[in-house]
């Protein structure tokens, strides 16, 4: 009997173990649901080419690339090197919508527009796909023509053909813990890809080149128009005296010289004060500011010798300059980040010119201070700032930088 039942229980067991083999393999197994989006493919096997036609959200991207000849001039700048690295700054399909270009109309656009828009965000060498953190700015030049054709404020144009003097378009690349930002506007927080020839960073806002001087979007803005009425009224008051060459409040704002090579022509920082910072200096109308002007030592009769105004003697610490005479050589583009983290290694001065600041982060706040008077009145930037132009940045702040609190 026990013999019978041990007999019967390993005929069970061995009959439930082929139940359990059967269900295994009749089963249809399925596979565990991916959390999240969709990755392109991270290898670095590929070349940009293919790796930008492997991902989804480039579709119109590649359909512009395509109605361009931006391709074939990267490959003739990497003959006999195929592997020469460029980065390409790839807006993603959302960024090309909310800029009105969308898979209907992008065969429309005229493929000047689309090349200037993808040459622009394209540079040579760069940024490795893994890079977390970049200190500061960066300046590239992007694979843009150089450039004599712009709409300057100011003639005569310094972009004759006989100069051999073109304007070099810049784009600004930061990068901290990982956040990209290209000329000053967070762009991404993903990580850049790697190909066998550079890398694509995938970018959530279409940047494009800038169209204007500092000058003209001052000038056509209202709520500067005090700011302006200054430098003009400084800059006629130095006409007069025969000290435009030593004192021009504009010269920096404008493209007035161009260069034979990228890098060298000069451009400004301006933390433009607003008409409600002059206003709260007791300044409340143009005439006020030109009256105040007219009280300068330098605007009244006989030579005085070189002298700035009363009003220049507070502006000249609204801007940081950079020239390829000597001020401040190894500047590049300062935004807002820049400023309140610290992120620059250069020294806030306009030596040998004048004019020096110094920062101050006021809980998540940029205040900044004069140098020579720190007990004087900060100036916070504002929006909206980080606004990048031909010839530099333009921020705006709530206060003139008086001496006095």
């Amino acid at each position: 009997m026990l013999f019978y039942m041990k007999k019967y229980n390993n005929r069970s067991v061995l009959l439930f173990l082929q139940l359990l083999i059967f269900a295994a393999c009749s089963k249809t197994e399925e596979p565990p649901r991916p959390v999240g989006n969709k990755l392109p493919y991270a290898g670095a096997g590929i070349s940009l080419a293919k790796l930008v036609d492997s991902i989804p959200e480039a579709s119109i991207y590649r359909a512009a690339l395509k109605r361009t000849r931006i391709q074939p001039y990267m490959d003739s700048l990497s003959a006999g090197n195929p592997g020469a690295p460029f980065t390409l700054f790839v807006p993603a399909n959302k960024a090309w919508e909310s800029a009105g270009y969308t898979m209907d109309n992008i065969n429309t656009v005229p493929a000047a527009e689309l090349d200037t828009i993808i040459r622009y965000l394209t540079i040579t060498g760069g940024v490795p796909a893994n890079t977390k953190n970049l200190m500061g700015e960066t300046t590239y030049y992007p694979l843009m023509y150089k450039d004599r054709n712009i709409t300057r404020s100011q003639v005569p144009t310094p972009f004759w053909a006989w100069t051999n003097r073109y304007y070099y378009y810049r784009l600004i690349v930061g990068l901290t813990d990982g956040v990209l930002r290209l000329n000053g506007r967070t762009v991404s927080k993903t990580a850049g890809i790697q190909a066998t020839n550079g890398a694509v960073f995938m970018i959530d806002t279409l940047i494009t080149k800038p169209f204007y001087e500092t000058y003209q979007v001052l000038s056509s803005d209202t709520s500067f128009s005090f700011y302006m009425a200054a430098l003009k009224k400084n800059n006629a008051v130095y006409a007069r005296k025969g000290l435009l060459n030593s004192f021009n409040d504009t010269a920096a704002l404008v493209l007035t010289v161009g260069s034979d090579s990228p890098g060298l022509d000069p451009f400004a920082i301006v933390f433009a004060p607003d008409n409600n910072a002059f206003r709260k200096a007791g300044f409340y109308s143009v005439a006020d500011i030109n009256s105040y002007i007219d009280q300068s030592v330098v605007a009244g009769a006989g030579n005085v010798g070189p002298m700035m105004t009363n009003m220049d003697s507070i502006l000249m610490h609204h801007r940081l300059l950079s020239a390829f005479s000597g001020i401040n050589p190894g500047y590049s583009f300062l935004y807002t980040i820049d400023l309140r983290y610290g992120l620059y290694t250069v020294n806030l001065g306009n030596a040998p010119s004048y004019g020096a600041l110094m920062v101050q982060n006021n809980s998540g706040q940029t205040v900044l201070h004069r140098r020579d008077v720190p007990s004087g009145r900060g100036a916070m930037i504002i929006s909206a700032s980080d606004n990048t132009t031909l010839t530099g940045v333009i921020h705006r702040v709530d206060n003139l930088l008086l001496p006095t609190p």
